[in-house]
């Protein structure tokens, strides 16, 4: 399904208070309780800001009262041709809608609004992959739009707009690409000068890593102790790793340190097997406590730490 061109948000309710319905529901509320029925079920635009304009006049709040009846018209008029968003629960939440109101017959409550949009496409947290819109990965200048206090942001800034769209529809600034290009062929170099490396620098580097993670390390025991290259604690998660550092290893090496971590439990929480060559396929059980770090996962990590120049440094 195309998606439109155009996009609005919409705030449903102070403090998101019909968010649960509107979700559950499938619909867009919103309120304007002051407008009266008839003009709203007529659609009556002129008479919609006639109103506004004159109850706004009486309280003496005339400097919003276009921008009020602006935002109401983009809830009226055509609302298909617009992706509406809104943010919710620490994430971003996109839907289209049917044109056409709702009347709550009932009156604005704290559970419904006045009136509200039948959504066509339902609400989504998601990207048209499967992404998952957390409002924390996204850009600042997407986000600020949470912080708008009226319902309905007709933001016509292109940047946002487009920023919104493609996200939803998972497609990358230009740039963004080239730098993650970029990236990926810079991991691969670095890949080659870790397998460069000298046994004892490969260790340090992973105890860079680890350190750079979160992982004290606590004592250099590769070496008295054949079973355990390094031991590091993590104050936060109040646990102790071990891990076990290889330059080449195949699944038999993996075997022996398994059987020796299982007899470590009392003290390790978890173990790490690094190994920058590895001699086959290396595997583990799933949902085990044991991660296995072969050389492209060793790269990337170097890279995303900025460890890199200590990489060429060491090979130079």
């Amino acid at each position: 399904m195309e998606l439109p061109d155009s996009v609005r948000y919409v705030k449903l309710g102070a403090r998101g208070r019909w968010w649960p319905t509107a979700r559950a529901n499938g619909e867009i509320h919103a309120g304007w309780s002051q407008v009266p029925t008839d003009l709203l079920a007529r659609y009556d635009y002129e008479g919609i800001r006639k109103y506004i304009v004159e109850e706004a006049t009486k309280e003496k709040k005339l400097r919003h009262a276009n921008r009020d009846y602006e935002e109401l018209r983009i809830l009226l008029d055509k609302p298909s041709q617009h992706v509406w968003v809104t943010f919710e629960k620490g994430f971003l939440w996109w839907c289209t809608v049917h044109d056409g109101i709702v009347v709550n017959q009932n009156g604005e409550s704290q559970e419904k609004g006045r009136f509200w949009l039948r959504v066509d496409r339902q609400w989504s947290n998601k990207s048209l992959n499967g992404i998952l819109l957390a409002s924390s990965d996204l850009p600042g200048y997407v986000t600020k739009t949470a912080a708008y206090r009226a319902t309905v942001c007709g933001d016509k800034n292109e940047k946002w707009q487009k920023a919104i769209l493609r996200i939803i529809r998972d497609e990358k600034d230009t740039d963004v690409v080239k730098a993650s290009r970029a990236r990926a062929v810079y991991s691969r170099r670095i890949l080659k000068l870790i397998k460069k490396m000298q046994p004892e620098d490969f260790e340090e580097l992973i105890e860079q890593i680890l350190d750079r993670t979160g992982w004290l390390r606590l004592a250099r025991t590769g070496g008295t102790r054949a079973d355990v290259d390094i031991e590091a604690y993590n104050a936060a998660a109040g646990e102790i790793l071990f891990a076990q550092v290889k330059s080449e290893a195949a699944q038999d090496v993996l075997d022996k340190c398994i059987s020796d971590f299982n007899q470590q439990r009392e003290r390790y929480a978890r173990m790490i097997f690094a190994v920058h060559t590895p001699i086959g396929s290396l595997r583990v059980e799933s949902a085990s406590p044991i991660q296995i770090w072969t050389g492209e996962k060793i790269a990337d990590l170097v890279v995303r730490l900025g460890l890199g120049e200590r990489v060429e440094k060491k090979v130079a």
